[in-house]
């Protein structure tokens, strides 16, 4: 018998490491912030010697990779990372052979409601309690169950960028005086004018962003009508309410073409990518003065101008919305698309001010947040603390392509393509951009009424 219970042991003991593995906490999150290694775009929460290389290395997904090894030593839940830039087609792919992620960090918002009313997407409203936490209340994004159709969370805004900033290199001959940058609209004209009437190119311009090339345009046309036609009109067209033909919405795409000389002079525009467009600021001479783009171009620059000569201005208002501080924003929001304790407990944590805190260290403070208790002054005095200053005051309204239907963004993205290419074709477009509008069933479209401080 003592022979018989000795060569269990060895059976026992296997078949007790078989539960501990099956009792193992373990978390998949998929996002679109790029590794260091395009080779390599999975990485283990418990690999503090890659997490260390990339944060070395400065990679887009480094900060984040930082916080989940935090959040695997904290709570001992282990996270396997996936960086892509079409996190849309990854996530459908799960979802439609029920292998989701546990959780994804979306930057369309729209995919939001998608996966909301398929049943894909797990409300958080007790994961995320608002009443306990009122600075949170910017970063939660509220959308109607599929079932009940009463608003619930299903989202946790992690990450956000300002977008209504055009960038120069202060001291450049010719460019804008960083003293006193252009405030208005007109003098916006006026300045580029100036500088093309010296045989300078005014704006750097690149559309090409793959697969998505065209949304540094959309950024534009939103921006434009933001600041010409104030929050209210925009938040209804985003939302699929006003038509594409409207007297307003053709205005901001006439005004774009005119400010950066659509057609001939602008085909290298459609070959250029939006992160290298910009840095002919910093070329002798610079091959163009003002670039418009988010606040996360600045990484980007700081490899170019480790010196840090450029700067930002806001966008320019004009028309009825001149006297209304605006700025256009994009997200990066976390889902829940398994509904399990370690996928509550790491929402729970991101959601957390050490998280933060972390993230904005690791980041070289150049990670931001809709959060309304974020002080400015935790950031360094400069671009930093203004950029976290312009996303927790003011007006703030999320980027229109980001909330419209998945076909209507397409659409809009090749048509700023064509415009730029060829403006005479703009009524044509319009009228296309219209059609998809019609076509597009109304509970495709998302309505999000624009923060204020």
């Amino acid at each position: 018998m003592r022979r018989i219970a000795f060569a269990l042991i060895p059976v026992l003991l296997a078949a007790g490491g078989l539960v501990a593995c099956a009792q193992a906490r373990t978390l998949s999150v998929v996002a679109s912030w790029a590794t260091s290694d395009a080779s390599k775009t999975e990485v283990d929460s418990t690999d503090d010697k890659r997490i260390n290389a990339e944060l070395k290395s400065g990679s887009e997904a480094a900060p984040f990779l930082a916080v989940l090894g935090a959040f695997t030593k904290e709570t001992g839940i282990r996270v396997t990372y996936q960086g892509t830039r079409d996190v849309s087609q990854v996530l459908r792919s799960g979802v439609d052979r029920d292998r989701p992620p546990d959780a994804a960090v979306l930057p369309r918002l729209n995919d939001l409601q998608t996966y909301v009313q398929s049943g894909a997407l797990h409300a958080l409203d007790d994961t995320l309690v608002a009443r306990d936490r009122a600075d949170l209340a910017p970063q939660l994004l509220h959308l109607e169950g599929p079932r009940d159709g009463h608003p619930r969370v299903y989202g946790l805004s992690v990450a956000a960028h300002a977008k209504s900033l055009v960038w120069h290199v202060r001291g450049t001959p010719g460019g804008p005086d960083a003293q006193r940058p252009p405030a208005t609209w007109a003098e916006l004209v006026r300045l580029t004018g100036d500088i093309r009437a010296r045989g300078g190119v005014p704006w750097c311009l690149g559309m090409g962003a793959q697969p998505l090339s065209g949304w540094p345009g959309t950024d534009w046309i939103e921006d434009i009508l933001l600041h010409q036609s104030g929050p209210a009109f925009y938040e209804s067209w985003a939302a699929g309410a006003e038509p594409w033909t409207s007297a307003r919405v053709r205005a901001a795409w006439k005004a774009w073409g005119e400010l950066v000389a659509a057609g001939r002079r602008t085909d290298n525009a459609l070959l250029t990518n939006f992160d290298t467009a910009g840095l002919g600021m910093f070329a002798s001479p610079p091959k163009c003065h003002l670039d418009h783009q988010a606040s996360f171009i600045v990484r980007g620059y700081q490899s170019r101008d480790p010196s840090r000569r450029f700067d930002f201005f806001p966008f320019p208002a004009s028309g009825p919305a001149a006297t209304v501080p605006v700025q256009e924003v994009s997200e990066d929001v976390v889902g829940m698309f398994r509904d399990t304790p370690e996928a509550r407990e790491l929402i729970r944590y991101l959601a957390g001010d050490p998280a933060r805190k972390l993230w904005r260290e690791a980041s070289k403070h150049l990670a931001f947040t809709l959060n309304a208790g974020t002080d400015p002054t935790a950031y360094p005095d400069g671009l930093e603390r203004r950029i976290a200053r312009a996303l927790t005051t003011g007006t703030r309204c999320r980027d229109a392509s980001d909330m419209m239907p998945a076909t209507m963004t397409a659409a809009f993205q090749s048509a700023v393509l064509r415009y730029l290419d060829d403006p005479a074709l703009l009524d044509r477009l319009l009228t296309e951009l219209d059609t998809v509008r019609g076509r597009t069933p109304k509970d495709q479209w998302l309505r999000l009424t624009c923060l204020s401080a």
